[in-house]
């Protein structure tokens, strides 16, 4: 299958970090480019994962297959990270008649900026098989019926790939790690995610939050925009409340119980704080009338910024799962970004200044690099010292020595910060950014 334009994401040269604007769905705004058109993109999405050639999806197939290696492309044009072989966690379902059929679920990873939290993961989730196509027999001709599942789940997988694409550009606004998940064979028990939580996630104990899309297409009193948390879970109602200031997004009804049955489920079978959220079951559920023709794009578009929002927020609050994780310093006596009751500022501003002021102004890409073609995302970490000062400077995550030298280089220069406060007391912060090295490509 030809991967749609919309997963091909033109990486334009950019020394420093990819600093995004969340207007667009992230489109930098220093780029020369147009804005994407996020409704035209959700109808592309749904309209491919639709199409005749998938016959429909269903658990085993080559049309399931097809759509997995789609959503495995759109991942990687958006640039997620893979722990697994193109994001692909392959497993095996025992089938109706016993016989064994082949799955796989699709993983793509943000890697948190926060030193401490990027250790915790959100999983956001959406199935994308479906119940596939049936011959029938109508006045005694043969026809074949395709049960395309448009709403159920084409919508929510949608939603997930343009999400996946903007937290990808604005991987810096995240402290903690996001897992984004095509769960497979939903329909046929949700294996895919119990695989996922059961088998596959090593850090599944590190997972602090599951959002789980599904139906998400319809709309009308009928179809309305809800979450539900399974149980009553009074800071996640809170959160959830917290979220909809947005006039651009939808916000939920929130209810405090479950719907039907789904990927959360499992997730929320170890613990983990999970919400579904969803449009809601319709007449046309479960039939081949469940068409790409009758899903809402606009109030998709609006849904989804709701649903960014609410992550981009859980993402960042330091006190989500504080009572496990623990609060403090490092053996060093340095705290974490999160663990201070005021964070550093440079120029009077966070770390997304440091780098569109300074970093960005100042690197300079490496003439031998650049002629050579190495690129990619070196992780630099440094502390803040209680007089304002930057030390300690090093690498995390390296690319190569060119890279790694100039952006410690330009991050050692800095001047001093206001330093972090903890109990009215200037401390010890460690500070950890992402420093992108993009040449620019052509993509046909």
């Amino acid at each position: 299958m030809k991967v749609s334009q919309n997963c091909r994401l033109s990486a334009l040269l950019m020394v420093g970090a990819l600093f995004v604007a969340f207007s667009g769905w992230g489109q930098p705004k220093s780029q020369p480019v147009a804005q994407h058109n996020v409704e035209q993109a959700l109808r592309e999405h749904v309209s491919l994962l639709c199409a005749d050639s998938l016959m429909g999806r269903k658990v085993g197939t080559e049309g399931e297959k097809r759509a997995a290696a789609y959503i495995s492309r759109c991942f990687e044009s958006s640039g997620l990270e893979f722990i697994y072989p193109n994001g692909v966690q392959d497993f095996s379902v025992v089938g109706q008649e016993g016989d064994t059929l082949s799955s796989q679920n699709i993983v793509g990873i943000v890697v948190g900026s926060d030193p401490l939290l990027r250790e915790e993961y959100i999983v956001v989730g959406a199935h994308y098989d479906h119940l596939g196509a049936h011959k029938v027999t109508v006045d005694g001709k043969d026809s074949l019926v395709i049960y395309r599942g448009a709403d159920d789940n084409a919508s929510g997988v949608a939603i997930l790939l343009e999400m996946a694409q903007a937290a990808a550009r604005q991987a810096y606004l995240f402290k903690r790690s996001i897992v984004f998940v095509a769960f497979g064979a939903e329909e046929m028990g949700m294996v895919g995610s119990w695989y996922f939580v059961d088998r596959a996630f090593s850090p599944i104990n590190q997972v602090v939050l599951m959002l789980n899309l599904d139906m998400l297409g319809r709309s009308g009193t009928r179809n309305a925009f809800s979450a539900y948390t399974v149980v009553p879970h009074e800071g996640l109602s809170n959160a959830l409340q917290q979220a909809g200031a947005n006039p651009l997004s939808s916000s939920p009804k929130v209810f405090n119980s479950d719907y039907f049955p789904s990927d959360h489920q499992h997730f929320f079978s170890h613990n983990i704080a999970s919400v579904l959220f969803t449009g809601g079951l319709h007449s046309d559920y479960h039939t081949h009338r469940d068409t790409p023709n009758l899903l809402d794009y606009v109030e998709m578009n609006r849904r989804m910024v709701y649903v960014f929002s609410f992550l981009m927020q859980m993402a960042n609050d330091p006190t989500w799962n504080e009572e496990k994780r623990g609060v403090g310093t490092s053996p060093d006596g340095v705290y974490s970004m999160s663990n201070v009751d005021q964070q550093p500022k440079f120029q009077k501003k966070d770390e997304r200044h440091f780098l569109k002021e300074w970093v960005n102004k100042y690197l300079k890409y490496p003439n031998l690099a650049v002629s050579q073609g190495i690129q990619g995302r070196v992780l630099v970490q440094f502390i803040i010292e209680a007089d304002g000062s930057v030390t300690h400077v090093e690498v995390v995550e390296s690319v190569d020595q060119l890279l790694d030298d100039e952006a410690v280089r330009v991050v050692s220069a800095s001047p001093k910060w206001s330093p972090g406060r903890k109990n009215g007391k200037n401390v010890r912060t460690r500070c950890q950014i992402p420093v992108y090295f993009v040449l620019k490509r052509n993509v046909k």
